[in-house]
């Protein structure tokens, strides 16, 4: 599974457990309760490449840690309308080293302090095993082995979360044959509830080689790309699918029968000076969702974009 940071108890999180009886791990984590209008809000961060050192400043200008404390501020603001947060991969700065997480966990602290459950995915900058053991006791293989996917179940819908790491810290990813058999089989449940897919890794195919070149051209996404998209296209189940990775903050909304598509911004690292970062709020409706981009810059012309979708 990913790594799940649970508070003991909150209004919105009242009961966590276990509900695949054949795994050794949290396959599978159950909310119960929603707001009062009927709808349930998430704070979706990504990107946020934690270094050890909370004043290390990257080549590009950014201190990654000072941009984290703001848009932490922000969600702050919300706590008492949202269900959870979910950090979609590259919590580390590069590589995973130990001591970049015990920065990622302290960071975190007021958001476990406020009672919001934290669900992490992991990115190439990510490793497996230190960031298991940095920010939560893991024991055991997952239901997919050498991978750590989940599914968050709420009322009202199944959060689907992929584990797209293939190396540390090549920038290609891929989910592999056992795990896109996995989500199939999620994508099939039986509850008939909306399907949310998160991983980390741009969906892309891979460009064609140049002729005369002797190395193929440099490729950052998706390895397994055209798999994936087939599930997707062909599962009704399967309402919106999120990523980050590249930076970039993009939306596609699906044509009447498919499936949605929202590229997470960075939320502390970033490329571009007038790139956005910061988060995204969505707001989860029995019939849709509608996701506001919430920019740390608020004089960004993109702070405040919103989007609202319809299942299919």
């Amino acid at each position: 599974m990913p790594i799940h940071i649970l508070p003991q108890s909150r209004r919105n999180f009242l009961r966590h457990t276990a509900l695949l009886a054949s795994a050794p791990l949290f396959d599978q984590i159950a909310y119960s309760a929603i707001n009062a209008d009927n709808s349930e809000r998430w704070a979706l961060l990504s990107d946020i490449h934690i270094h050890a050192d909370q004043s290390f400043v990257s080549k590009q200008g950014t201190n990654m840690a000072e941009n984290l404390k703001k848009v932490i501020a922000d969600v702050l603001s919300e706590k008492d309308t949202l269900a959870g947060v979910i950090i979609n991969g590259d919590c580390a700065y590069n590589s995973g080293l130990p001591e970049d997480y015990s920065t990622v966990a302290e960071l975190l602290q007021p958001l476990r302090d406020a009672g919001l459950p934290i669900h992490i995915t992991l990115g190439n900058h990510d490793d497996r095993d230190v960031l298991a053991t940095g920010l939560g006791k893991l024991d055991g293989e997952g239901v997919v082995p050498g991978k750590r996917c989940a599914v968050v179940d709420t009322p009202l819908v199944r959060w689907i979360l992929l584990d797209s790491l293939l190396h540390i810290p090549k920038v290609e990813g891929e989910l592999g044959h056992a795990q896109l058999a996995w989500l199939e089989k999620q994508l099939a449940d039986p509850s008939g509830k909306p399907a949310i897919v998160m991983m980390h890794h741009t969906p892309a195919l891979p460009p064609e080689p140049v002729p005369g070149e002797e190395k193929p051209p440099r490729f950052g996404g998706l390895l397994d790309t055209q798999a994936l998209w087939d599930i997707l296209s062909k599962s009704t189940a399967a309402k919106a699918h999120f990523w980050g990775h590249s930076h970039y903050w993009g939306v596609e909304v699906g044509k009447e029968g498919d499936y949605h598509r929202i590229n997470l911004p960075t939320t502390a690292y970033i490329f571009k000076p007038d790139a956005p970062q910061g988060w995204v709020r969505a707001s989860l409706n029995p019939k849709g969702m509608a996701i506001e981009l919430r920019c740390i810059d608020s004089t960004n012309p993109k702070h405040g974009e919103t989007h609202q979708f319809a299942w299919r």
